[in-house]
Parts: structure tokens; sequence; C-alpha cells
């Protein structure tokens, strides 16, 4: 798991929470996240999916195809997840590198041996 990127862990993070996921084809699914593979794959349980034609209808579980997803929408509660809190520390650790060049002057380099 140490490979994937943020958007993948913050999905695992999101499992047992409620979750709105849209898709390429319109439609609009809403329920609870139950599991989610690194393909963005899910399986979705207690589900309220809406049609393009804005008919509505429940479904027990649905599994929905990454591929196939547009975005989904997570509760405001993982802004607070410990995935975001390592961004953040290296986001602050790369501005302190920049900060220190930028008082260094930078080293420029001279073209051809001058």
């Amino acid at each position: 798991m140490s490979n994937l990127g943020v958007p993948i862990k913050l999905l695992f993070e999101a499992e047992g929470m409620k979750v709105t996921v849209e898709m390429k084809n319109g439609e609009i699914y809403r329920g609870l996240l139950i599991g989610a593979e690194e393909t963005m794959n899910m399986n979705l349980s207690d589900v309220i999916r809406t049609a393009r034609n804005g008919k509505i209808s429940k479904i027990p579980n649905v599994y929905l195809r990454g591929s196939g997803i547009r975005f989904i929408a997570l509760p405001d509660l993982l802004k607070n997840a410990p995935v975001f809190q390592k961004v953040t520390a290296m986001k602050r650790k790369q501005e302190e590198l920049q900060q220190q060049n930028k008082q260094q002057g930078g080293m420029k380099r001279k073209r051809g041996g001058e």
C-alpha cells in the first residue's frame, strides 16, 4: 500500500462511510462504502441510484467499476485524515528548502568555461 497515491489512500480511509459517486454515464450512486480497490472499483450497500432521467431507485448492493467513475464525493470528516498530515509535512519541508535556496541566492551557472 506504500506505492499508492493520496487519492487511493483517501478512498480506503472512507471505507465504512457514506459516499456519492457520479459515473461517466451520468448516473449517481449514494451509499455506504463497503470496500474499495486500487483500481477504484468499489462496493456500496444501501444505495440510492439516481438515473440520468432523474428516476430514483433503491438498491441493496452495487459494485461500481473504477474506470466508469467520473468523481467521488467523500465525507468532510476525511479532511483530518492521517494521509493529509503526511502530505502537509512534505509540502512544508519542500517550501523550507525553496526558501533556503532563495536566501543563498542560488548558484548561477556560467556558460562554456567563462
